[in-house]
């Protein structure tokens, strides 16, 4: 059979689901939306399958984030094509290999639309922990509240200026629903001081089954040096292990004094994604 691309639908969840359960870590982000929306264009945006005689060999989410699932070279540029000279995602997001190709065919081919870059996370290990963390943990780290929000808000407006470049509020007022929906979820963990302010940090994001995914770690400015996060990290881990036993995360290569911290924690690496933000 030829090499084709197509759009999925509703009917092809579970074939879907079961693809990108092959590496579930790494895929983790599509296959949480995909389990918990099915495949709905309204809901979660274009889903393309590349096949080769018959099978699914990789996937691509065409949503406000773009994610690449799995790697084959034909695959990129019948992606390519599909996305299309309008550029309509934030980011794209996946395995390093498909992402940086992936963004270099649509530069080449519709350079207006997709060349102006926030930035580009070439190489982000991709880590893994799987055991309760190997330090003691602050017994201040909660469940964050709807009563945190003020605070909470703002600390992750910082956590996200300083590691994207650009504010959340570019596109417009709905990251702070999306920052109350975490307290709503029980999705955010941190430590208040005796002001009320919040001084660490860190979310859950994407999750499925027994495994979630670490995201927004942040400390105070005025903290940092200090010794607080790594036991803060610890304490926010025993508590989401819980819930989920398995634990991801993806970190910039160049940030070797985090990377030295999951390493800590118990985290190892089991590959690497790449972001690429617009």
């Amino acid at each position: 059979m030829v090499p084709r691309v197509r759009a999925l639908t509703g009917a092809d969840r579970d074939e879907a689901l079961e693809f990108l359960a092959r590496s579930p870590v790494e895929n983790l982000f599509l296959a949480a939306k995909v389990a918990t929306y099915g495949i709905d264009r309204r809901r979660l945006g274009n889903v393309f399958a590349f096949e080769r005689g018959g099978e699914v060999v990789s996937m691509m989410l065409d949503g406000g984030t773009v994610f690449v699932a799995g790697f084959d070279p034909g695959a990129l540029p019948a992606f390519v094509g599909q996305l299309g000279p309008v550029r309509r995602c934030t980011s794209i997001l996946g395995p390093s290999i498909s992402v940086l190709g992936l963004h270099l065919g649509l530069t080449e081919r519709w350079p207006a639309s997709w060349s102006g870059v926030s930035n580009v996370r070439r190489r982000q290990p991709l880590m893994l922990l799987e055991r309760p963390p190997l330090i003691a943990p602050d017994a201040r780290v909660r469940r964050l509240t709807a009563d945190d929000y003020p605070s909470y808000l703002d600390a992750s407006v910082h956590m996200y200026t300083d590691e994207i470049g650009s504010s959340p509020f570019k596109y417009g007022t709905g990251y702070e629903r999306f920052v109350m929906q975490r307290l709503v979820d029980g999705d955010a963990f941190g430590v208040v001081d005796d002001h009320g302010k919040v001084i660490f940090k860190a979310d859950l994001g994407p999750r499925l089954g027994d495994q979630a995914q670490l995201q927004g770690v942040w400390v105070d400015p005025a903290l940092r040096g200090q010794g607080i996060s790594v036991p803060a990290l610890s304490g926010m881990l025993r508590l989401a292990m819980q819930r989920y036993p398995r634990i991801s995360l993806y970190v910039n290569d160049f940030n070797a004094p985090a990377i030295r911290a999951y390493e800590r924690l118990g985290f190892v690496e089991v590959g690497a994604l790449a972001t690429v933000h617009f």
